[in-house]
């Protein structure tokens, strides 16, 4: 087709590579945060289709200023082929004329925005000021949740342990934690010593059943419990006792009160489970306003991700680095 209405597209495109070389989480930690206290932003119902060997999802979200679909595949089995267990990519546009303006790579983003969510929870509900973080599973997800803590916490971390089933890994992990953190850091010898010697324990596994027993919570420590395991609505990272002995329970959007297998699962078998729950912006608007009462005992928060997360980090990316990103004319 030709005449006056052609339109050239000019794409900023942000790279796996610009993402790693020019992005600081911190930032993305503070876009989150203020995204979620933000009344114009707003999520739509995913898609998720189970395609025999992997999960495909797509997702939406969009606010006054822009707008983003995503497309995220999970295959475990890409392991064995030498390729990433997630791929994704993000289209953001222009909300006011539904023009895209940049694609960034997903996977990438998506490992620094969970990152970065988790990293907002553990700033309101941590009480301690000297703080063991016990990391079970050691991949780059773990890797991006000690940035985004360390952005928040910074000199309270002063601990760290590491448990994943391949221990190279763990101790590889364990061996960045030292070089990045300046803590002393370790590898367990299994995910419940991590437990009980930590305050802090991030869960960051492909595991579809539980990576450590909740009955030794019953210790009764004040600690926080993140984990952001999912491969799909019937994974189960952390088991029910876990939930069951949880005080507050903070959840991304309700959308994981059906997304999340573990929280569903407790809702269905247990009474009096709604009413610990929060969501990440009600904890949010509770912490601004003085009402947020302080955590005690195991607190827990369940992140099954949501595309609000990847909206206010994608536009964060984008604000910072459109003038200096590839451009693409489609």
């Amino acid at each position: 087709m030709g005449g006056k209405h052609e339109y050239a597209m000019e794409l900023a495109m942000i790279s796996r590579d610009t993402l790693s070389r020019e992005v600081d989480i911190g930032r993305i930690v503070e876009a989150i945060e203020e995204g979620f206290l933000r009344d114009d932003a707003r999520a739509e119902p995913r898609i998720i289709a189970d395609t025999g060997r992997g999960t495909m999802l797509v997702m939406a979200a969009h606010d006054a200023a822009y707008s983003i679909v995503k497309y995220i595949g999970i295959y475990p089995g890409n392991t064995g082929l030498g390729l990433p267990t997630a791929s994704s990519i993000v289209l953001l546009a222009e909300s006011s004329t539904g023009v895209p303006v940049a694609a960034v790579d997903g996977s990438l983003l998506t490992t620094y925005r969970t990152g970065a969510t988790s990293a907002v929870v553990a700033k309101y509900l941590l009480r301690r000021e000297s703080l063991t973080v016990g990391f079970i599973g050691s991949g780059l997800q773990a890797r991006a949740h000690a940035a985004a803590l360390r952005s928040v916490l910074g000199p309270r971390i002063v601990r760290a342990l590491t448990y994943d089933v391949d221990g190279a890994r763990a101790e590889a992990l364990a061996s960045v934690l030292r070089r990045d953190m300046s803590v002393e850091a370790s590898v367990a010898e299994n995910p419940d010593y991590l437990v009980l010697s930590s305050d802090l324990v991030v869960a960051t596994t492909t595991s579809r059943s539980p990576v450590f027993h909740g009955d030794i919570l019953a210790d009764g420590r004040h600690r926080l419990i993140i984990s952001i395991g999912w491969l799909d609505v019937n994974s189960t990272e952390i088991d029910l006792e876990t939930v069951r002995r949880s005080s507050t329970i903070v959840v991304d959007t309700e959308a994981a009160l059906s997304e999340s297998a573990e929280i569903r699962n407790a809702l269905k078998s247990m009474d009096a489970v709604r009413e610990r729950i929060l969501t990440l912006a009600e904890l949010l608007r509770r912490a601004r306003s003085g009402k947020l009462s302080p955590p005690t005992g195991t607190v827990l928060y369940k992140g099954v991700g949501t595309a609000l997360e990847d909206l206010f980090a994608a536009e964060s990316v984008y604000r910072s680095l459109r003038n200096s990103a590839n451009k693409v004319i489609l």
